[in-house]
């Protein structure tokens, strides 16, 4: 009688203890790479979006002879075009953040962000002669992947926005390259003209 009571004992607080933290220990792994996932699904519709969006204004151009206009130079003065979604009060913000197309455009996903989490967005200026498309300041973590291109815009806590070639302060300053906003955008245009040697240390 005394051994079958032995055996039928239930499970010790230490073996209890043991089985939550291996259940803890394994739902955090699965968190974390359900997160990474989630993220890498968001770049790559980034990705996806600007090639789509090039794509388009190619197009535009065979038919039209000149890529869709903002107005403006694309310098100081010029306008620039952003997505509904964006935040910045430093352009033009529209759904259709590229004119003309005629097409349903892609918005930018504000649960990314760029440089010090901070705001990214879909952004486009052209004269119809040049233009820059990029999804601007939207990568969590430094890439030179699809898209990357030292030219863009100026930083997303500047107004007005205008496009600018591998300016220093763009490009991370004395180079920290985390402060590199090329790097955290994904970036399309046919502009040749500019300069694209990245620093030292880039």
């Amino acid at each position: 009688m005394k051994e079958n009571a032995r055996n039928e004992r239930g499970f010790t607080i230490v073996e209890l203890l043991i089985v939550v933290v291996v259940i803890g220990v394994l739902a955090a792994i699965v968190i974390v790479a359900y997160n990474g996932i989630t993220a890498s699904a968001r770049i790559s519709k980034v990705q996806q979006d600007m090639s789509a969006v090039n794509k388009q204004i190619l197009l535009y151009e065979v038919q039209n002879g000149s890529y869709p206009v903002t107005g403006g130079s694309m310098g100081s003065g010029g306008t620039v075009y952003m997505d509904s979604n964006c935040p910045l009060a430093s352009g033009t913000v529209t759904a259709q953040w590229v004119p003309g197309l005629g097409v349903s455009l892609p918005q930018s996903d504000q649960e990314l962000g760029g440089i010090g989490n901070g705001t990214g967005c879909y952004m486009y200026m052209s004269n119809g002669t040049d233009y820059v498309l990029s999804a601007w300041n939207v990568l969590p973590s430094p890439s030179t992947d699809t898209g990357y291109r030292r030219l863009g815009f100026r930083e997303t806590t500047h107004s007005p926005q205008y496009y600018l070639c591998n300016h220093v302060n763009i490009g991370g300053g004395s180079y920290n390259i985390n402060n590199d906003y090329y790097k955290r955008s994904v970036t399309y245009t046919n502009i040749t003209s500019c300069n694209e040697t990245p620093p030292a240390g880039a």
